[in-house]
């Protein structure tokens, strides 16, 4: 069996990039006898197209004889293509090695539910309808400026990529709620595909991952600075050293 895995890097250890016709890397694994026999790594041909990346990579990870696709979500389109090549999707989170164990366990679902179509353009369409969460020091629209420590960020703001809107709120994250850690609070509340963080604890580096949001960073100072350069972000998963 041949699996198809979108992923923000090209190892293992790499997250699931919740976006199929948009992450970076395909994964393909072969699974033999329950056990993963091969790994390479393709860079995924849907990201570099203008309008129709589902359906490019759908064809894609088809060509390249997969029988099954793991990913976050999958839209209408690249729906349609997998259907038609009978290539099943599961949804998966967190990283590669772990989603694979996952899938030959029986643990994962099928993807049942379509996404809605992609539809405006930022960055050159790098990051079609993305919510991005940023850690803030002050409420100062889209010149605010991003604070280093996330958990403890006066504000916090979301920027939607499809509207191009920011909307910035006071941080009342509770850090003593026995149920739900402040990780949960914000992607209950926000629900982000992606976090901005200049520096983060590294528990809450392990709890975004699990959750399959994408951690990103550089050396960017305000949302709009972020926002210009959305095609020049990494990946974050360094602990900052304090504790959030």
């Amino acid at each position: 069996m041949k699996i198809a895995i979108s992923t923000v890097g090209d190892k293992l250890s790499s997250l699931i990039d919740q976006r199929f016709g948009r992450c970076e890397y395909f994964l393909i694994v072969d699974i033999k006898n329950n056990e993963i026999n091969k790994v390479t790594s393709v860079k995924n041909e849907g990201a570099i197209q203008g309008h129709g990346a589902g359906i490019r990579a759908a064809q894609q990870v088809g060509e390249l004889g997969v029988n099954v696709v793991i990913t976050g979500s999958l839209g209408p389109n690249a729906t349609n293509v997998l259907s038609q090549v009978e290539i099943k999707a599961y949804h998966g989170s967190g990283n590669a090695e772990d989603v694979i164990g996952e899938f030959i366990a029986g643990k994962l679902n099928l993807i049942s539910e379509v996404a809605q179509a992609h539809s405006g353009s930022v960055a050159g369409d790098v990051n079609s309808e993305e919510r991005i969460f940023f850690p803030l020091l002050e409420n100062n629209g889209f010149d605010s400026e991003i604070s280093d420590h996330f958990g403890h960020a006066p504000f916090f703001g979301l920027y939607d990529t499809k509207t191009d809107k920011l909307k910035i709120t006071k941080n009342e994250l509770s850090h003593t709620d026995p149920d739900k850690s402040p990780v949960d609070q914000i992607i209950d509340a926000v629900n982000p595909t992606i976090v901005f963080a200049l520096g983060i604890g590294g528990r809450a580096v392990q709890l975004f991952n699990e959750k399959g949001v994408v951690l990103k960073t550089g050396d960017y100072g305000t949302v709009q600075e972020v926002i210009d350069n959305l095609d020049k972000l990494e990946i974050q998963n360094k602990d900052c050293g304090h504790k959030h």
